[in-house]
This record gives C-alpha cells, structure tokens and sequence, in this order.
C-alpha cells in the first residue's frame, strides 16, 4: 500500500495541469515529434508516418529511417471515481472543447479503460490528439530529408473499437485491447466486470460502464487505430510532390509486430549476423537501441493480457523456425501497470508459452508483477547492463530496404488468406 501510494502521488505530479490544455497545438506537437530527428540528413529511401506501436518502432529502427506519430497523449491532473464514466466524460470533454478550439486539425479521443488502466484514471484524464492533416513541420521535415522518388510509408492500423460520439472530431472510449471483448465494456453483461463493480460499490447496477442514452459506433480504437483522414491527406501530399506512396494495412497491432520480427530476421541474414536471443517487450517497455547493439530479434506484445499471450505462442513457431535461437536467451520485459486484471496473464503463463526457451526476466520481481514500483527504472537499467555485457552490434549501415518490407507484407498477406 505505502508502495501505491508512492505511485499515485508521482502520477499526479507527472500529469499535466488543466490549465495548459489551451496552449496545445498542433505545431507544438508536431514540431516535438520532428525534434526527435534533428540530427538526421538526407538523402533517405523512407519516412513512416501514421499510427504507433512497438512493432512500428521497429521497422523503422530495422530500415534507419525516422517515424512520424500520428497519435500524441496527454494525461491531465483529474481525480475521477473510477466508475464514474459519465463524470469522467464531461471532464475530459470540457479538456477536449479548449484544445479544438485552436486546434480544429486534431482529433480528440477521450479514452477511459477502468479495468486495465483502473490505478491510472483514479488520478488523470487520458485525452489522446490525432492528426486529421499533414503538419507544416512534417511536411518540411519530409522536404529536408527525402528527395523526389523517395517513399513515404503509410501505418494504418485498423483495429476498431466501440466509441460513443460527443462533438465534432470529438470521441469517447471506454475500455481497452485486452482480454475482454470491446462490447463487454459497456453492454453490462461481463461477470467479471459486474464483480469488480460490486466489490467496489462504485456502479448501481454494476455491470457495465456504458453512457446512458447514447449508441457506441465502431471507429479506429483510441491507441493503436490510424484516423483515416491523414492516410488520404499523406497519400496526396505525396503524388503532388513526385513521392511513392505505400499503406501498410494491419488488423491488428500485433500485425506489425509480426512484420517487424520478420524484417529483423532479413536483416540479420543480410548483414551475415548471428541473433544473440530474443528481445520480448510489452506494451511502453520498448528497447530498439538494444536489438541493434546486442543483435537480439525484436518481439513486441501490445498488453500483458491473454490475448497477447495468444499472439506470443503463435509466434513461438517462427522463433523454433531459426537455427540456434531456443539455445539463446530471452529477454523479458514484464509491464508494471500497477493494475492486476482478470484477463491478465498470469507470470507462469508467459514462462510456460516460452518452455524450453531461457527467459531471463528483466527488473521486475515475480512476486511483485504486475505492480513492482522498482520494474519502472530496474528494466531499462536490466537491459542497458545486458547489452554492454554482451555486446553484438547490428551494423549502423546495415538496413533493410523497402522492397524487403514489401516483400514480407505480401506474405502475411498471403497467409492471412
């Protein structure tokens, strides 16, 4: 508890304070999203832009070339019941209504997942802001660094998820990718859901968190889906300016996830490089840097629920499809969300789904998952120590081309058939 508690305070002093929701704009955004390149010249082959995730991360650490966020977070001080949803609604709409106001460019999805994120949302408002068009600082940055014939890669996730509309550009999510089906958040008819209410006293009737008098239409889920007014507005940015134009489509943010390990293993073949094991990251626990220095093959899951589970013992096969890798470690690294959730799966599960593999857990106790405090700076410590101890550089200069993305798009496409 004295642990929690610690937490709970270090969120709301990390938040960002309501007042400075009418300072947001699309600039401010795009140009932090530009600065992270900085110190990147052209002549490229490629840009990404579009919707992250992990396996987005990287491709583009796989071909060396920047990627461009669709997508940006800001969670606001806000102390909320955590199955108020109608409260948490009307808070972060009225956050909503002042950064539109400058902003009628952005999309604004106010998400609320009280299961997964339940130790969050007690504390802060999640407001997440989408491109709707193609920045003036994306647009000169692309200018800067990717001549004429240069390819501009689209990501556009298509997962959906119910969402209730509030205004214009203006959305509310209530729960999130997990092991619970999306209707299940709001159609009141989840056991466990009912149980959890129960329990807290929180919902009368327990058993869902649904708005009343309002219909859930199916739209881009707020984390991972592309809103498709940039995949357009991108597509024609780059016919008016003699670039190509590619849409990497996905169900799924595992879908990426998939391709990118795929792209690692043709880049490791290429470069004539033996993989030292496996890097095995959940959800914000990402280490691109360490798959080039340490010449580990890159696996990203979305969440640390069964689903990902499910999705990590798919890709068991390819994993015993390489010579040499069951006998090379994996690098765990287990997600601290602070938040023990039905459909969470449980620590011997993960261990089970890899028998036989030596998974090497890094910085987080397994008495303590999912809510060991000292996993959110021990992990990357974990993996900084592991790479200089075992250093096995992926050349800088070694990158995959486009036509190998291609390559194997085409062949997921095939198998998905």
């Amino acid at each position: 508890r004295a642990t929690n508690a610690a937490i709970e305070r270090y969120i709301a002093a990390e938040s960002v304070d309501p007042i400075l929701a009418q300072r947001i704009t699309t600039k401010t955004l795009a140009s932090w999203a530009t600065s992270l390149y900085r110190d990147v010249d052209g002549p490229l082959d490629a840009v990404i832009i579009g919707s992250p995730n992990g396996g987005v991360t990287h491709l583009a650490t796989a071909m060396g070339v920047p990627f461009l966020s669709q997508h940006f977070l800001v969670s606001f001080q806000d102390a909320t019941p955590a199955d108020d949803a109608a409260a948490y609604q009307a808070h972060g709409a009225d956050l909503a209504q002042r950064i539109q106001r400058r902003n009628r460019e952005l999309a604004v999805i106010n998400h609320y997942d009280p299961l997964h994120d339940r130790f969050l949302i007690k504390h802060v408002n999640h407001l997440r802001l989408k491109l709707l068009s193609m920045p003036d600082h994306y647009q000169s940055f692309i200018y800067r660094v990717l001549p004429p014939g240069g390819r501009i890669l689209f990501t556009d996730c298509r997962y959906a998820w119910p969402m209730y509309f509030i205004d214009e550009q203006q959305w509310f999510q209530v729960g999130g990718l997990g092991g619970v089906p999306p209707r299940d958040f709001i159609a009141g008819e989840h056991p466990e859901i009912a149980a959890l209410q129960a329990r807290e006293g929180q919902a009368d009737p327990p058993g869902n968190w649904a708005l009343k008098g309002r219909a859930a239409f199916e739209m881009p889920e707020s984390e991972w889906g592309a809103m498709p007014p940039l995949h357009s507005r991108t597509q024609l940015f780059a016919r008016e300016n003699a670039y190509d134009f590619t849409a990497i489509e996905g169900p799924h943010p595992a879908y990426f996830s998939r391709l990118a390990f795929r792209v690692w293993r043709r880049l490791f073949e290429a470069a004539g490089v033996e993989p030292q094991g496996i890097l095995l990251e959940t959800f914000t626990q990402v280490a691109p840097l360490a798959a080039r220095r340490a010449g580990l093959l890159p696996l990203w899951l979305p969440w640390n629920c069964t689903d990902s589970l499910a999705f990590l013992r798919e890709m068991r096969e390819e994993f015993e499809a390489i010579p040499g890798l069951r006998e090379k470690p994996v690098l765990w690294l287990p997600l601290p969300n602070f938040t023990a959730t039905f459909d969470m799966a449980p620590w011997e599960a993960w261990l089970d789904a890899l028998g036989g593999f030596d998974v090497r857990p890094m910085g987080m106790r397994q008495q303590r998952y999912p809510t060991d405090a000292r996993a959110l700076y021990a992990t990357r410590q974990a993996v900084i120590d592991w790479v200089a101890a075992h250093p096995a550089p992926v050349p800088i200069e070694a990158t995959v081309p486009v036509e190998t993305v291609l390559d194997e798009m085409r062949t997921l496409r095939i198998e998905r058939r």
